[in-house]
């Protein structure tokens, strides 16, 4: 039976309880999915799938096809990949990071349409794209903490070590002008993609840093960390609103769609996506 979670918070952007529902949870028949995106354009979602270890190249990862329902559609919808992870949909074409290279994908036939092999980059974590088409990837790994720009087919180091205060980026979001980056020590930051003026808008966030981050609503952001745990954090406070850890079930690079009030986990080595509806 599934079970209904009331936890009471005193968020200022979520001043009433949030109830949170788990709604269904696919076959465990994906192969440690790690991210998992909702494309609003066809009611469906695509889970990118390392099957097996994160930085392999080993050419057995690949994208697979869930309905709104859990459904499988599609295991092998696009294959071509080592250790895909982040995900982003821009104009039709979903923007996959694997490794050292960020992949482009045509939606309509999963045919990997393009590449840009990233030099130096070691564990390209997570993907977002803005509305003129720029993207953004981040490199999570510690030798080097970097966020890529990629604009016109040219690729560059926006974000360094420096500037991300010497710690590992992994989750990316856009809202608005900013860029939204989520790091290994749990902190927000938001740079301005224009002037790249930043700043922090928390610390400290989890407990085993940030994966996945998506904006709750205009204030607020909502995060999980590796281990199971998923948090709504606004400038003054963080709150847990689901935690999986004593089950062992990882949430990694999660989506959260503020239209249905729907989230989806990726749960890694469990294998299946797991479905929440937020209250």
């Amino acid at each position: 039976m599934f079970k209904k979670l009331l936890i009471a918070t005193s968020l200022i952007c979520t001043a009433e309880a949030v109830q949170i529902e788990k709604i269904w949870e696919s076959k465990p028949h994906l192969k440690v999915p790690e991210s998992v995106i909702l494309d609003s354009k066809r009611d469906i979602l695509y889970a990118a799938n390392i099957n097996g270890k994160p930085l392999d190249k080993d050419s057995n990862g690949f994208i697979s096809i869930l309905g709104l329902n859990g459904e499988i559609k599609n295991l092998k919808f696009s294959e071509g990949f080592n250790a895909p992870k982040g995900m982003a949909i821009h104009n039709d074409k979903l923007y996959v990071s694997d490794i050292d290279t960020l992949k482009v994908v045509m939606l309509r036939n999963g045919n990997i349409l393009n590449y840009y092999k990233i030099k130096n980059a070691k564990f390209l974590n997570d993907v977002a794209v803005s509305k003129d088409g720029t993207i953004f990837v981040s490199d999570y790994s510690e030798g080097n903490k970097a966020v890529y720009k990629i604009k016109k087919h040219k690729v560059e180091k926006w974000l360094d070590s420096k500037d991300l205060q010497n710690q590992r980026p992994n989750g990316l979001w856009i809202q608005g002008n900013d860029l939204v980056v989520g790091t290994k020590n749990g902190t927000i930051f938001k740079v301005n993609m224009k002037n790249k003026e930043s700043e922090i808008f928390r610390k400290n966030i989890g407990v085993n840093g940030i994966d996945g981050i998506l904006a709750f609503d205009d204030n607020s952001y909502i995060t999980s960390d590796w281990a199971g745990r998923v948090f709504v954090s606004d400038r003054n406070k963080s709150v847990k609103v689901l935690d999986n850890t004593k089950d062992k079930i990882s949430a990694a690079d999660i989506w959260y769609d503020s239209k249905s009030n729907k989230l989806y986990i990726p749960t890694f080595f469990d294998n299946r996506i797991l479905c929440y509806e937020i209250k």
